[in-house]
């Protein structure tokens, strides 16, 4: 029908079609620039980030970094005085807040400049890994830079940025345990392994994938995530010294329910309204882990793994929209497997939303529910997108 519809027909054409992404791609960009340019005079500048300054700092001065209200009883994360995470992310950070500038906000920068690089050398890796960038080519012209400018469009990754949290870093982690996995040798099974080990110690979430690596038989992989976090509390622990390891299982333990649910997207936190924080943890992670351990035994490396990765941030019971730039990933390895299009661009969307005061009592609804449902639309693509491929000599490879 477009083919003869006045005006219409254009969009059939090869040319205007790259002309239409490229025009939208700059538009989003810009506008989401803006937005991070007015952010980095406000409140939210390096917010999350102060908190790993404030402990680095405080583990150079010799002070706790997880607060006695932590340590007694439960206790929302959220405006809490202590640290949340591992000690070796703090341990990490004391040099760096031991001889950087005084204001976290000037150091917020550097942190921030970090995410993007990270960001933009995840994607073309995976792009390249994955012949995305040869695909664009031959569909639209366009090479693997459009995925980058997608994804500072893509409204969590600049919350991210703005913030400062780990995210980012995360992502940086995952991508690189992906392509060692994807090699399909056994010094790629480790450096994945090595990866995901090292990203058990920012955050804990991450730890899941050590129940991916053993279920898909990747031995040296989960013997390597035990090695990589070993290795960073190792090096870190002249600085962190043994009592925040002490300390950090009843911090772990004492996390309750968020106090204000206004920017909370985690299952956890939606199903706690009704059975309870606690039965609800237990129930999301459990669905999460079954979920992850069919997946890991019935389908191919490259979906299991996308799978695998969901799985682990949808189980943490602390999510929030800025967490979802992770997903820049499960994007990248969807596309790559082929999903539809559709099902990519409205994930995309719903994540898209945000704080919206002029709805009222409404406002959760796009900023809580949609990008909840776009990281569940996500999920079910990963598990819906099957297409029929031969076997590369490395066994649960596939290759297009």
């Amino acid at each position: 029908m477009l083919a003869n519809a006045y005006g219409l027909r254009r969009l059939q054409e090869p040319g205007f079609q790259r002309l239409l992404i490229v025009t939208i791609a700059i538009v989003l960009v810009a506008f989401r620039l803006l937005q991070f340019a007015a952010f980095t005079g406000q409140i939210q500048w390096g917010y999350d980030f102060s908190y790993y300054w404030r402990a680095a700092a405080q583990l150079f001065a010799g002070q706790p970094i997880y607060s006695p209200e932590q340590l007694s009883g439960p206790y929302a994360p959220q405006g809490q005085s202590g640290f949340l995470y591992p000690p070796p992310l703090a341990g990490a950070l004391t040099p760096f807040a031991a001889m950087g500038p005084a204001d976290y906000r000037l150091a917020a920068w550097g942190w921030s400049a970090l995410g993007a690089v990270v960001l933009v050398a995840t994607i073309l890796a995976v792009a390249r890994s994955e012949g995305l960038g040869d695909r664009l080519r031959a569909a639209v012209g366009l090479g693997p830079w459009i995925l980058v400018a997608a994804a500072f469009g893509f409204p969590p990754v600049i919350g991210e940025l703005v913030l400062g949290n780990v995210n980012l870093l995360l992502l940086g982690l995952f991508g690189a345990a992906w392509l060692g996995v994807r090699r399909g040798t056994v010094g790629g099974e480790r450096a994945a392994g090595l990866a995901i080990g090292i990203a058990a110690t920012i955050k804990v979430f991450p730890g899941l994938l050590l129940l991916w690596f053993l279920l898909t038989g990747r031995r040296q992989g989960a013997l390597f995530v035990i090695v990589g976090a070993a290795a960073a509390a190792l090096v870190t622990l002249p600085i962190t010294g043994l009592q925040p390891w002490l300390d950090y299982p009843a911090v772990l333990l004492n996390l309750s329910a968020p106090s204000d649910t206004t920017d909370t997207l985690a299952p956890t936190v939606w199903l706690g309204g009704v059975i309870g924080f606690t039965p609800a943890r237990l129930l999301v992670t459990a669905v999460g882990v079954a979920l992850l351990a069919w997946s890991a035994r019935a389908r191919p490396a490259r979906m299991s793994f996308t799978v695998a990765v969901l799985a682990s941030i949808l189980v943490a019971p602390a999510l929030y929209q800025h967490y979802l730039a992770i997903l820049v990933l499960p994007f990248l390895l969807l596309a790559a497997e082929g999903a539809s299009i559709r099902w990519l661009a409205l994930a995309y969307l719903l994540m898209s939303g945000g704080a919206q005061p002029a709805l009222g009592d409404l406002a959760w609804i796009l900023n809580r529910a949609a990008p909840t449902l776009g990281a569940l639309v996500l999920f079910g693509a990963a598990f819906a997108t099957t297409r029929d491929r031969r076997y590369r000599a490395t066994p649960d490879i596939w290759v297009p």
